[in-house]
């Protein structure tokens, strides 16, 4: 596997020639068990680092079309797996846990996102890793940028880009991503270029009743706050 920036975090990748990509899988430790997120099959050399690492305790998939080889994975490992409630009922078998908003995983704060390719694509966050994780919601293509999939396979493009808002109110700094190129270091800000950029929804428009609350801490606990929005800051 390939170390990443983030510490504890490894990926693993395979080239699509027809879509000129990478898909990415992704592996966590974690103290409470180690996480396999959008698990791609593994080479004979990735499953013997991964043993050694102290094998997988779950299996994340964000969104029916990245479950991969997670059956297969699973049983290798004795894992168990977690997708969104809503589709968890579109997979190839039964799960062991339903995601919803706000749920955690793998020290990640579950973001569930709205007008995607299926019902129940979500994002992760990792406030301790200043880093994010997204399946198919965001492709990082071309290496530096981020773009959503083509308009005509999202079930709604507009309210798609008006859900990523709930992640780019975020503070993080990295982004994980299940296709294309990760960004490490000025992730949110390419995140907010892209939504701008979108000539079918006025982003820097909110309804009071779409903000979400963010809380930020000072150093070493000192103080924390609260901000409603999920405007740019």
């Amino acid at each position: 596997m390939q170390p990443t920036l983030l510490s504890g975090v490894a990926m693993w990748s395979a080239w699509q020639p027809e879509r000129n990509l990478f898909f990415n899988s992704f592996f966590f430790e974690s103290p409470e068990g180690n996480v396999a997120i959008d698990p791609l099959p593994l080479d004979t050399r990735d499953a013997d680092e991964i043993t050694a690492r102290g094998g997988i305790a779950w299996i994340v998939v964000t969104n029916r079309d990245h479950e991969r080889d997670a059956r297969a994975i699973a049983k290798q490992f004795e894992a168990k797996i977690a997708a969104s409630a809503a589709d968890a009922p579109l997979l190839s078998g039964p799960v062991d846990r339903t995601l919803v908003e706000g749920d955690t995983i793998a020290g990640g704060r579950v973001v569930a996102l709205e007008g995607l390719k299926t019902p129940g694509e979500f994002a992760l966050y990792f406030k301790a890793l200043r880093a994010a994780l997204v399946g198919d919601a965001l492709w990082g293509s071309p290496a530096g940028a981020l773009r959503l999939m083509a308009d005509e396979k999202l079930a709604d493009p507009a309210r798609a880009v008006l859900s990523l808002r709930k992640l780019a109110a975020l503070p993080f700094e990295h982004l994980l991503v299940g296709d294309g190129a990760c960004i490490f270091g000025g992730a949110r800000r390419v995140l907010w270029d892209t939504l701008i950029a979108r000539p079918d929804a006025y982003v820097n428009k909110i309804n009071r009743d779409e903000a979400t609350w963010v809380t930020f801490d000072g150093p070493e606990g000192q103080y924390d706050a609260g901000n409603a929005s999920s405007l740019e800051t």
